[in-house]
């Protein structure tokens, strides 16, 4: 079974094979009703996480979302559906004042948070000290405004492959 796996897959890889391919797998194994319905709530979210911002697809969409969940309640038990299955029904509209998913997304965040957990240093007190680390970080960022232009660091260091030739002499861009 390990040889039939899929390895080496980021989570965007992950989440574009569930968007376009389980849909088509699943074809011949479910019944009509039950396919179809989860191929419309495939293109629903296709439509919501696109780059480009269709304001008449994402219209349309809102009037037939409420279908959609209807198709889904007569598949699925009662139990299934929590408040966080009816909240779909927002999301057209919320993509409309909003704009386009990807501008509101928490991975920017999260990935901060996760380089502030690495630089935690006391695990009995973990929020003190990604406060900490926080606090440092910005301290360091404020306090590098002060310093003359030869100080390098983290603010005005040269980037990569950028330099000025004045003068037949090699200086660095700071």
């Amino acid at each position: 079974m390990k040889e039939l796996g899929l390895h080496g897959m980021k989570s965007h890889d992950c989440h574009v094979f569930m968007q376009k391919f389980t849909s088509i797998a699943f074809r011949e194994v479910l019944p009509q009703l039950i396919w179809s319905a989860l191929i419309e709530v495939s293109l629903l979210f296709q439509i919501l996480c696109s780059t480009m911002l269709d304001v008449k697809k994402v219209q349309e969409l809102e009037t037939s979302v409420t279908t959609i969940l209807c198709n889904l309640e007569k598949i699925f038990p009662p139990t299934f559906f929590y408040s966080m299955e009816h909240l779909i029904v927002h999301l057209p509209y919320e993509e409309c004042v909003g704009g386009p998913v990807q501008y509101r997304l928490m991975y920017p965040f999260e990935r901060f948070l996760l380089y502030l957990k690495m630089n935690v240093k006391n695990k009995a007190h973990v929020e003190t000290s990604i406060v900490e680390a926080y606090l440092v970080e910005e301290i360091g960022l404020f306090t590098s405004h002060y310093f003359e232009l030869q100080i390098l660091c983290k603010r005005n260091r040269p980037r990569k492959n950028d330099e000025l030739f004045m003068n037949e002499t090699r200086i660095q861009r700071l």
